[in-house]
């Protein structure tokens, strides 16, 4: 079975397309962590969850499979509406492959505001197939 999962690809994207990233690399934590230690602004994503798009073909092993991608923007408050911007323009309508459909936005919001730095999390979502 082909993995259709694109983490390695949408990590080089965002290296590619927002240079004021200082990091930008795959999530360690699934909430903001009080000890975050990395450069900010940072870009870090991870493969949050997939999720069939209706019943597996009978004649062979295919299945339509919708992606979504967590995003988590960690940054100082005066650097925030940029890098935000630079995020959303680098993945929107953004196609990995002809196999997955252009990344579409689903939403984000503020998880939390510690000091001077903005946690900021975004879902992207891709449709693809499941293929055996």
């Amino acid at each position: 079975m082909t993995d259709p999962d694109i983490i390695d690809d949408l990590l080089a994207l965002l290296r590619d397309k927002c240079p004021g990233m200082a990091t930008v690399d795959e999530a360690w934590f699934a909430e903001p962590i009080d000890n975050f230690d990395a450069q900010t602004p940072a870009a870090l994503a991870y493969f949050a969850e997939d999720a069939a798009k209706g019943d597996a073909q009978t004649t062979r092993p295919v299945q339509e499979v919708r992606l979504t991608y967590g995003v988590w923007l960690v940054c100082k408050r005066d650097q925030f509406k940029a890098q935000r911007q630079a995020l959303r323009e680098a993945l929107m309508g953004h196609g990995f492959s002809p196999q997955h459909n252009p990344m579409q936005y689903r939403g984000g919001q503020t998880t939390d505001i510690r000091g001077e730095l903005i946690w900021w999390r975004e879902f992207w979502t891709t449709d693809t197939w499941l293929r055996n």
